[in-house]
């Protein structure tokens, strides 16, 4: 009886043999290995919330090892304070075009993708969830989206306000960050980004009549 020929590894067009996924995945370097590491950390802040998060689940999520991690980042904080920084939009690109209502829209937006681009997390690392330890990433959120929307929607209504269409007592920092406020809060209560019509709905039933002269 002929003996049964062992399966050999499928061979490429040029005779090398085919990498498995596996190898294909360890010889990830600079930017790819990056970007898979930071979907990962959202991956898993989505799943189990930031209490629970670990470098392992991070590394497991990452097809990577925790070694590699460590060798960029110290701790989980560390490492989602910089997913945060990577992902977030930043609001001072938004372009402004003079006119009120589409200027509120648009930074009201760049708030609004900052829950969809973390898959939610960014507003989860806001709230109270993430506990006295997660500090420094609350603070990489607020900074990175809310703070930079709310000044510049200050500067809108400021020039509003000299355009005769903002009240003057409507030009301050507490009007400003009412539209933020909303946006961050809903997705808390809803467990769901806040839709574009709440979003429009903020803008021409709350910041519009409260800031009008």
């Amino acid at each position: 009886m002929a003996t049964p020929t062992r399966a050999q590894p499928p061979v490429a067009p040029s005779g090398a043999l085919t990498p498995s996924p596996a190898a294909v995945v360890s010889r990830r370097r600079g930017e790819a290995l990056r970007h898979a590491i930071f979907d990962a950390v959202f991956e898993q802040l989505e799943a189990v919330g930031y209490a629970n998060l670990t470098m392992e689940r991070i590394a497991g999520a990452a097809h990577t090892s925790k070694a590699v991690l460590y060798r960029r980042w110290t701790s989980k904080e560390e490492l989602v304070a910089d997913a945060l920084k990577a992902m977030l939009p930043q609001p001072d690109e938004v372009a402004l075009t003079g006119d009120l209502r589409s200027d509120l829209l648009a930074l009201m937006r760049c708030v609004q993708v900052s829950f969809t681009a973390t898959r939610g997390t960014a507003f989860q690392i806001v709230s109270a969830e993430a506990g006295c330890e997660n500090g420094n990433v609350r603070r990489a959120a607020i900074e990175r989206v809310v703070e930079p929307c709310t000044r510049r929607i200050l500067d809108v209504l400021r020039r509003g306000a000299e355009r005769g269409e903002v009240g003057p007592q409507a030009a301050t920092e507490l009007v400003a960050g009412v539209g933020p406020a909303l946006l961050v809060q809903y997705p808390l209560v809803h467990s769901a980004p806040a839709p574009d019509a709440y979003l429009v709905s903020v803008v021409d039933r709350v910041l519009l009549p409260l800031t009008a002269p």
